[in-house]
Order: structure tokens, then C-alpha cells, then sequence
């Protein structure tokens, strides 16, 4: 059977088994509902232009970022084991090839999952008063939709290689745990362990998000300012937990540092490790369509 008309009976089936799923009228209550408490919990932060406004901004930033690691990564060990059962009976029967199976769910996993970050931000953003571009507020949605898509491959990758469903959900609590820790809110990891950053879908998606809301002119009011900005007004940088953040490699707000401002890097990071963890589950279903095949041969 051509490849294509794999490809195509996997999306149509996997589309048929996860949009009940992931689409219907619960989740849309969930996630405006979300987008609503948040935007009320945070209400008209970005216009507080005081330390205490920049605090609650950083707080915002990071209960979103939080929210999509941790929203949909536990529903989807217990999906991705199921569907490992799934695969395995077709490699049994001999069915399909490997690769149209492992692409067709990530593309009904993509399709299906992409817009509920974007809605959240469109929603949220706005009675937080952060929505002072389109631009920036699409930015933001990207990588709460990219973090999102890599904790969901990261639980799909723990279902996948789990012999049962508990054991995939303890896993993902420790991975989980670990990436937040690694991003650098809470403190700075020792030099030995400063390299688990760079595996972290949570540590690019939060310094990506400081770096599209944070730009090296923005003010906050202080009680000693200077002659460039006005008497109450100090540079964002200045600010202790602007320090704080470029100790633990999120270098945001930074005078005559054009890094500082530009999101490539942690976009192409993003799709780095979801591409990574989804050759994961790619070598998983080879290994054991490559078993069946031996097993097949043997008899």
C-alpha cells in the first residue's frame, strides 16, 4: 500500500479516536473558563507600572506557562499507551509501515491541539491588560502552543515506553518537576547540573515569553529615577529580578544587547525537542514493528 494512502487512513482514524477527545463542548468551557479566572486573577497588570505590576506580570507569564506544561501531559500518557497497544496489533497484522502511523498521529496531535493555547492567550491576555500588541500576545500564544505540543510528546514518549499507565504518570511528575526547576524561577541549579536547562521545553517557552514582553527601553516607577526617563522613572533592567533571570541564563531587558530582543533561538529549541521526543516514539514503534517482523519470519 503507498505511503500516502497510509498516511491518509491513519489520520483518518486517529482523527475519528482523539477529536472526542481533545474537541468538544466541556474542553471549550475549560479553557475560556481558564482564560477568564486568569485574566480576572491578573486583572489590568500591564498597567501597574510600578515593581509590585512587574512582579505580577512575571507571575502571569509564568502561571501560563505552567498551566500548558502540566494541562494536557497527563491525559496524554494514558493516550499515547493505548494507542502504542493499537500500533502493535497493526505491525502484528502486518498492516502498515512505521512511519505513516507515528506521522499521522502527530498530525491529528498538531491539528487538534494547536488552537486552545492561542484561545487561552486571546482571551486571558486582554483583562490582564497585556495585549498592547497583536504581535506580542500571538508570540506568547506560539510558545504556550509549542510548550504545550512538547509536554504532550513528553507524556506520549512516558506512555509509549511504560509497561502500564501509573508507571508513565510517577515518570512524568519527576521529568516535569525537573524542567521547572531546571528553568530558573525558583533558583539557580549548580554548574554541574546547568545543562538540564537546555532540555527544557518550559525554560525556552518562559524566556522566550520574558523576551517578547520585556524590551531594554521599557520604564517601571521608582523613588529615584534619572534625566533620561524623568525623575520617578528607572530602566526595566535595573529592576532586582531582571538581575536575577540573566544568573540563570534568561537574558531579558538588556541595554545594547540585540539577543535580548529576538526569539528565534528559543522557537528553534522548541521545535528541536518536539521533533527529538517524537523520534522517540518513532524508534519505540520501529523497534517493535522490527520484532513482530522477526517473530513473523521465525515462524
Amino acid at each position: 500500500v503507498p505511503f500516502s494512502e497510509q498516511l491518509n487512513h491513519i489520520v483518518f482514524t486517529q482523527y475519528q479516536i482523539y477529536r472526542p477527545l481533545c474537541v468538544n463542548g466541556l474542553r471549550v468551557f475549560e479553557v475560556l473558563s481558564l482564560g477568564i479566572l486568569t485574566g480576572f486573577l491578573f486583572y489590568d497588570v500591564g498597567n501597574v507600572t510600578s515593581f509590585t505590576g512587574l512582579s505580577q506580570r512575571i507571575s502571569l507569564f509564568f502561571f501560563s506557562t505552567t498551566l500548558w506544561t502540566f494541562t494536557r501531559m497527563y491525559p496524554s500518557v494514558g493516550f499515547s499507551y493505548q494507542w502504542s497497544l493499537l500500533y502493535q496489533v497493526d505491525f502484528k497484522k502486518q498492516q502498515f509501515d512505521v512511519a505513516p502511523v507515528v506521522l499521522g498521529r502527530l498530525i491529528v496531535v498538531i491539528g487538534l491541539e494547536s488552537p486552545w493555547p492561542l484561545i487561552y492567550t486571546f482571551v486571558c491576555y486582554p483583562f490582564a491588560s497585556v495585549f498592547g500588541s497583536i504581535k506580542i500576545v500571538t508570540l506568547v500564544g506560539l510558545f504556550l502552543l509549542l510548550n504545550n505540543l512538547c509536554y504532550i510528546s513528553l507524556g506520549s514518549v512516558l506512555g509509549v515506553y511504560s509497561k502500564r499507565v501509573p508507571q508513565g504518570m510517577i515518570a512524568s511528575t519527576i521529568v516535569s518537576q525537573i524542567s521547572l526547576v531546571a528553568a530558573g524561577f525558583f533558583t539557580k541549579l549548580p554548574p554541574a547540573l546547568d545543562w538540564i536547562r537546555y532540555i527544557s521545553p518550559f525554560y525556552w517557552s518562559f524566556r522566550g515569553i520574558l523576551k517578547s514582553c520585556f524590551k531594554w527601553n521599557d520604564t517601571l516607577e521608582c523613588f529615584k529615577g534619572s534625566a533620561e526617563v524623568g525623575a520617578t522613572q528607572c530602566y526595566l533592567e535595573y529592576h532586582a529580578a531582571i538581575d536575577q533571570y540573566k544568573e540563570r541564563g534568561i537574558n531579558v531587558a538588556t541595554y545594547n544587547d540585540p539577543t535580548s530582543n529576538t526569539v528565534y533561538l528559543e522557537y528553534i529549541c522548541l521545535v528541536l525537542l518536539l521533533l527529538c521526543m517524537n523520534i522517540l516514539i518513532f524508534l519505540k514503534a520501529w523497534f517493535v514493528c522490527k520484532s513482530f517482523e522477526r517473530q513473523s519470519n521465525g515462524a
